[in-house]
């Protein structure tokens, strides 16, 4: 499976001989070079956008570099020693069918992990909707396993995502979402807690978001499984930057990357945790820059008790990390394309980084003592979108209305979320707090409520009807107020053109603009008076970069913002 120049790369890493010079030979067989160094923090967080780092224990940084990114590297000359992948492994034993999988003690093959994921489905059709939310560069699938009470019908429950491994030497969460969606779907009307969890939480688990960098030898085995995807790239520095840009690494978007982002554009997620391993801590954000989130006395409390709960049910000395098992992104180090923060800024969502294990590559024998360690926490977490603030967002017929909802005087960094479009419910979890909230959306008046008490681990129950705000259309009849429309582009993603369509119900003077991710114009795509009726109007993208962009009709005082992705 390795060539002579990586077994000689092997044998010298075994004898302490280190050299900063590494072949091109190398990065063929293997992607991607293991290597750490002495650096203080101005210095990590310049280079933070030249390889990946890892992992950072005082002054030495543990990083990842491909074969570009390692040449850029070198030129700071810095003295680095080369260390040995952590993705090779001398025994990993693996397992090709559901019977040996399910002693919870071998690797799944590939093949084998496909079979198991449609299993939870087959046996499990009224609770288990297996997704595939699109395919990775060398063709393999991105599943999840969609669980909750009559899957198949949407319903005003929040939503909760689990994804593991997008760093594909990093497998210990792999098994661990294994086996927590096989506890969930067994136990469901068995387990008074897991019953009522599967009830009220649309529970979204991606066990293997890199699965060709798990799978990087072959489809048989997960020895010298791959940081980075089949392109060398990292998907955890691939995603659009509230700081840094669309592209703060300089790759095109990957496969990968644009299915998560499809599908996190598709739904509403309330709160998601993503797994990794090299280090054992909870991380919040923000990962890009300096200042806090302005929830971050509640990211603090719910990983603080994640951690916790960990070391009550395992060895000392597991999972204590930075500050004891918890960290705010930043302050360990900087990282610009991270999901994390893409999940928090851009989709108004809750996402931490969740590192379960200093191992890479977990001996499949350790799975069930790991699995002790982490059950408990895996549940409680889920638990977390219980309590805060929550309800539904109507208009006066009882309709559902897609709002934002605001904490006055709180939010920030576009910390405040929507009501889902479909069930008008929204879930806002929250430090314990008086609080005013503000609801607002198109063609609506905007309402405010004071006064709203969050106690710990509980809900404030606010359901609120929002007014037709009549005057800003002159007093239009409802009936054709409902005509105002703003379509979503077709196709989405798309390159280099796509088509909008929008709807009036009475004349205008109308203005349709693009804008980039930083807000800039970027195309006026409409500018003058239009006479009611429907318009379709062709955007056409040649002269611009791959990115996602936003388009805003604003007409007579309607306004309606959506997002569309480019893929060149």
């Amino acid at each position: 499976m390795y060539n002579i120049k990586t077994i000689l790369l092997v044998i010298l890493f075994s004898l302490n001989v280190f050299s900063q010079q590494v072949e091109h030979n190398y990065f063929e067989a293997n992607r991607e070079v293991y290597f750490r160094f002495l650096a203080p923090r101005d210095v990590m967080n310049n280079l933070s956008s030249v390889i990946s780092i890892a992992n950072v224990r005082d002054d030495t940084v543990y990083a990842f570099a491909n074969e570009k990114e390692y040449l850029s590297f070198l030129k700071y000359e810095i003295p680095c020693t080369i260390l040995p992948p952590p993705g090779l492994q001398n025994e990993i034993r693996m397992g090709n069918n559901l019977a040996k999988i399910s002693s919870w003690d071998t690797y799944p093959t590939y093949n084998a992990y496909v079979q198991l994921m449609t299993q939870f489905q087959t046996a499990h059709p009224n609770i288990c909707k297996i997704i595939e939310a699109g395919t990775t560069v060398q063709g393999r699938k991105l599943l999840f396993a969609k669980i909750t009470q009559n899957v198949d019908v949407k319903g005003a429950k929040p939503q909760f995502m689990y994804s593991s491994s997008m760093h594909g030497n990093e497998t210990v969460g792999y098994l661990m979402m294994l086996r927590l969606i096989d506890t969930l779907v067994n136990s469901y009307g068995i387990d008074s807690r897991i019953t009522n969890m599967i009830n009220n939480v649309e529970i979204w688990i991606n066990p293997l978001a890199n699965p060709d960098g798990t799978y990087h030898n072959n489809d048989t085995t997960v020895n010298g499984a791959t940081r980075y995807n089949a392109n060398g790239v990292n998907l955890n520095r691939n995603f659009p930057d509230p700081s840094a840009g669309q592209h703060p690494d300089g790759n095109a978007w990957q496969p990968e990357t644009i299915a998560m982002m499809n599908l996190e554009s598709n739904n509403n997620f309330s709160l998601a945790a993503n797994f990794h391993s090299g280090a054992e801590v909870v991380n919040y954000p923000w990962d890009t820059w300096s200042k806090l989130h302005p929830d971050y006395l509640w990211y603090q409390f719910i990983s603080r008790r994640f951690a916790d709960t960990v070391h009550a049910y395992s060895v000392p000395g597991y999972m204590t990390d930075l500050g004891n098992g918890i960290t705010d992104g930043y302050e360990w180090y900087q990282v610009e394309g991270g999901r994390q923060d893409y999940m928090n800024y851009f989709s108004r969502g809750r996402e931490v980084t969740i590192e379960l294990s200093s191992i890479y590559i977990l001996p499949a024998s350790l799975s069930t003592t790991y699995w002790n360690y982490l059950s408990h926490s895996l549940l409680d977490f889920i638990e977390n979108t219980y309590y805060g603030i929550r309800g539904s967002v109507t208009d006066s017929h009882g309709n559902p209305v897609k709002a934002l909802v605001t904490i006055t005087g709180h939010d920030a960094d576009n910390s405040s979320i929507y009501s889902d479009s479909v069930t008008g419910s929204y879930f806002r979890m929250i430090a314990p707090g008086t609080y005013s909230v503000s609801f607002s959306a198109d063609s609506f008046l905007i309402q405010t409520v004071n006064n709203i008490t969050v106690k710990k681990d509980s809900a404030s129950i606010l359901n609120i009807r929002l007014d037709r705000n009549l005057s800003a259309v002159n007093s239009v009849p409802n009936s054709m107020l409902a005509q105002y429309s703003l379509s979503q582009n077709y196709p989405n993603p798309f390159n280099p053109s796509t088509t909008i369509n929008y709807q009036l119900p009475q004349s205008g003077k109308v203005s349709l603009i693009v804008y980039d991710v930083l807000g800039r114009e970027v195309a006026s795509l409409v500018n003058g008076f239009k006479s009611a009726g429907t318009y379709l109007v062709t955007f056409n993208s040649s002269s611009l970069p791959s990115g996602i962009y936003f388009y805003q009709l604003k007409v007579n005082d309607y306004l309606s913002l959506k997002k569309m992705i480019l893929i060149k």
